[in-house]
């Protein structure tokens, strides 16, 4: 039997280059397995996993590899092909499937690729039965055989396009002018025919994958060419997704980019205004900016904050009821159907049906308020030590919040996919939050050599 070494999920289930381990086709025979085995503990029908992937080339043999694991322990799959997470997430639990697996590496290169797990009811899988799934996997020894290939399942697509028609059964889009840019990713053809089944005439970007053009200088990580295509063709809306459509990155009509902290904003101002607003509260993460706090207490709204990541968001979200949170970065959630999962073409559809945008064929409803400067400096770690115990780092970070006051902070912390310390420093001026950031970074880089 050949022995595997233990996968680690990370924040976000599993990521790394296609091909290495843990994201090698043996490692993942053995986890499709791992999963398979979990779900008949939880009960004894067959158990059905859902299957999806955002246009990587790597992605078929990855398939495959979870696929034959499944089969080796009498687990059936679907393969749903070319969909975003929070598609996959929602027919994972409208379908009736046990598991859903998404094959994708979000905002990453075409190089990379990763899984993320599903439970049955469209949530991600717990920490507790990933690791479960991820201490069975070196114990197993999958013997060779012919097993039955996943079934082919595409058309459940339009299962969840159904879903959005009914929810935004108001809105028609008819004569709205609409950029889309899809990062040649999961969302490129069903965000494209999403939005003209309500009517809107889009001026489609970067919606051709072809397994190698993902994130490749487009969607959710480069708006500035849906910037330019919205102010050169007067639309309303431009629609920067990430590779795998769970985040959204917007242009209003001017052709100014918007981001998660613009649209919590925006949002969270017209579900208080309309009094749908539980607590008078929405969720963010620690990186939001400082300045938007400001503007959304102005507006009478509480503030939940969280670490970063968008389970954090979702965790407080489940605990307290409430309906709206966001992280800077595009994940947007919304909690009036249950799954909680960042979905950037539902949050499309939320900006859209905003007061205006139809009537006038211009989304100019987003809530402006006066960014601080902030400045997210990534610097490579050889070690990830508990940063509290790191005393150099941690008497430079005292001494720069000293330095701001209340009127600015630092947020330091891994990245839970990479070998990276992230910096960040947010104040009132740009130049001073510049260098403190610079001096820090330093300071962590000598001491996490």
């Amino acid at each position: 039997m050949t022995r595997i070494a233990r996968p680690e999920f990370g924040t976000d289930g599993l990521r790394g280059r296609a091909g290495d381990p843990p994201l090698d086709p043996d490692t993942l025979v053995r986890i499709g397995a791992s999963l398979g085995l979990w779900l008949q503990r939880q009960g004894p029908e067959n158990k059905r996993v859902l299957i999806g992937n955002d246009g990587r080339a790597s992605s078929y043999w990855i398939l495959e590899s979870l696929a034959q694991g499944l089969a080796s322990v009498d687990a059936s799959s679907s393969d749903l092909g070319l969909t975003t997470t929070p598609a996959l997430a929602w027919l994972t639990q409208d379908g009736a499937f046990d598991a859903g697996i998404m094959i994708s590496a979000s905002h990453n290169p075409a190089v990379d690729n990763g899984i993320k797990i599903f439970a049955g009811d469209g949530s991600k899988l717990s920490d507790d039965a990933q690791d479960e799934i991820a201490t069975l996997a070196p114990q197993l020894d999958i013997g060779d055989g012919i097993r039955p290939r996943p079934r082919e399942q595409a058309e459940l697509a339009v299962r969840y396009q159904e879903y959005l028609a009914n929810k935004f059964a108001d809105l028609s889009l008819d004569g709205v002018k609409v950029v889309l840019d899809a990062a040649n990713g999961g969302g490129s053809a069903l965000a494209l025919s999403t939005l003209t089944a309500f009517g809107a005439d889009v001026v489609a970007l970067c919606c051709e994958p072809d397994g190698h053009n993902i994130n490749d200088g487009c969607g959710a990580l480069h708006p500035d060419k849906a910037a330019a295509a919205v102010k050169e063709h007067g639309a309303a809306l431009g629609i920067c997704l990430d590779g795998d459509g769970d985040r959204g990155i917007f242009v209003d009509s001017a052709g100014q980019v918007r981001d998660g902290d613009d649209v919590l904003l925006t949002l969270g101002t017209r579900l208080r205004t309309e009094d749908r607003l539980p607590e008078s509260t929405v969720v963010t993460t620690v990186m939001s900016n400082l300045g938007m706090h400001k503007k959304l207490r102005e507006n009478g709204i509480e503030i939940a904050i969280t670490p970063v990541g968008d389970r954090h968001v979702t965790k407080r979200m489940k605990e307290h009821g409430y309906v709206l949170g966001a992280e800077t970065s595009g994940h947007v959630v919304f909690g009036d159907d249950g799954l909680l999962i960042g979905d950037g073409l539902l949050t499309a559809l939320h900006l859209l049906s905003l007061p205006g945008v139809v009537e006038n064929g211009s989304a100019g409803s987003f809530v402006d308020f006066q960014r601080f400067p902030q400045l997210l400096l990534n610097v490579p770690v050889e070690a990830k030590p508990p940063l509290e115990d790191v005393e150099a780092v941690m008497e430079c970070q005292r001494a720069i919040e000293a330095d701001l006051g209340e009127d600015g902070r630092v947020v330091l912390r891994y990245s839970g996919t990479e070998n990276l310390c992230r910096v960040m420093v947010e104040g009132p001026v740009l130049e001073t939050v510049e260098a403190h950031a610079e001096k820090l970074a330093t300071v962590v880089r000598d001491s996490l050599r």
